[in-house]
């Protein structure tokens, strides 16, 4: 039988070496490919981590002027809204006196049938 090629020219030992050669160029090449993808993967992550940092931060600043907003309009309400309940007690405590006293003994006599009811409920209870 005849060889053919290089593999052939070559004795069995040398051919050894080259294939154990050949793996140790292959493992040093898959650490590198390795390694390279675990940096691009550590870029990657860096990217991501770093464009979401920017995200949470905008939402964040997004929700402190939406509260900021609507805190200063709160506030505004709720000065109306006391300064019109101010307006309807001086209201309804101008309407009881001008009822008392239009009517002082219809006033008297809502009084104390109101007291002898409630007497009465209280004592039953």
């Amino acid at each position: 039988m005849r060889a053919n090629g290089p593999a052939a020219a070559l004795p069995s030992r040398d051919l050894v070496k080259e294939i154990n050669a050949l793996k140790a160029q292959l493992k040093k090449l898959s650490a590198a490919m390795e390694a390279e993808a675990n940096e691009g993967m550590s870029r990657a992550v860096g990217a991501v981590e770093a464009k979401s940092k920017e995200a949470i931060d905008e939402a964040i600043e997004s929700a402190q002027n939406f509260i900021d907003d609507y805190a200063d309009s709160a506030k505004e309400y709720a000065a109306a809204l006391g300064r019109k309940s101010e307006q309807i007690r001086d209201s309804a405590a101008n309407s009881l006196v001008e009822t008392v006293q239009a009517r002082p003994f219809g006033t008297l006599a809502a009084v104390i049938g109101i007291g002898f009811l409630a007497g009465f409920l209280c004592r039953r209870a």
